[in-house]
């Protein structure tokens, strides 16, 4: 069982390349790891799910100035319009749309083994607001900018919590399920922090294998 699981997990690994195109660490139980579902793109939207269907960059609906027409702004407004990561005065709605880069962290749980660890110092994260309050988070690949995966969630000022049962780091011949999830933005800093689990097709004996991921990212908006 254990010389299927792990041949699996190698197999599903060798199709891909990293998002860095070399991890910077690979700390875990499965060695010579030549890549994941992170570069994987994502696969199009189902037909009529206009809410996957959406602009690349989509300004948030709190970052729009109320003034009068031929009003000039006053040195307050001017100085929020200038910081994309502030709130808005009126409505204490924040600002989420926008481009953010730092690290993340991916690890795979095995039972009964070490950890396989993967950490990216280049990793990228964009978020849009099509609607106030309803956000669309998107994990990109750091090598080629291509979307891993698009999560939705739903703000409540500069916290956010993602929705469950959604996919993301499906691995081929897996599916991966996110269990829980949660975002928060203050000023520029953006973390996002999800868990799920990863649940493989069963083999020609009828088993299956399972194990747990989860996933952190922590970056600034550019």
């Amino acid at each position: 069982m254990l010389a299927r699981r792990l041949g699996l997990v190698v197999l599903l690994a060798a199709c891909q390349a990293l998002p860095s195109g070399v991890p910077l660490a690979n700390t875990g139980g499965v060695l010579d790891d030549d890549g994941t579902a992170r570069d994987r793109v994502a696969q199009s939207p189902a037909a009529g799910n206009v809410d996957a269907v959406l602009p690349s960059a989509v300004p948030s609906l709190s970052a729009r100035s109320s003034g009068s027409p031929g009003s000039q702004p006053s040195p307050t407004s001017s100085a929020l319009a200038a910081s994309p990561g502030a709130a808005d005065a009126g409505s204490g709605a924040a600002t989420w749309t926008g481009e953010y880069y730092g690290s993340d962290k991916l690890v795979r749980h095995f039972e009964g083994d070490a950890d396989d660890v993967e950490l990216d110092e280049k990793a990228h994260t964009r978020v849009e607001e099509p609607s106030l309050g309803a956000l669309l988070i998107s994990i990109v690949n750091s090598s080629t900018g291509e979307t891993i995966c698009a999560l939705k969630a739903v703000a409540h000022g500069t916290e956010a919590t993602v929705s469950e049962g959604q996919s993301c780091f499906s691995e081929q011949g897996a599916t991966a399920s996110l269990a829980s999830g949660r975002v928060s933005l203050k000023d520029d800093r953006l973390i996002l922090d999800f868990s799920g689990k990863v649940v493989a097709e069963a083999d020609e004996d009828g088993d299956t294998i399972e194990f747990e991921l989860e996933y952190h990212f922590d970056g600034k908006r550019r």
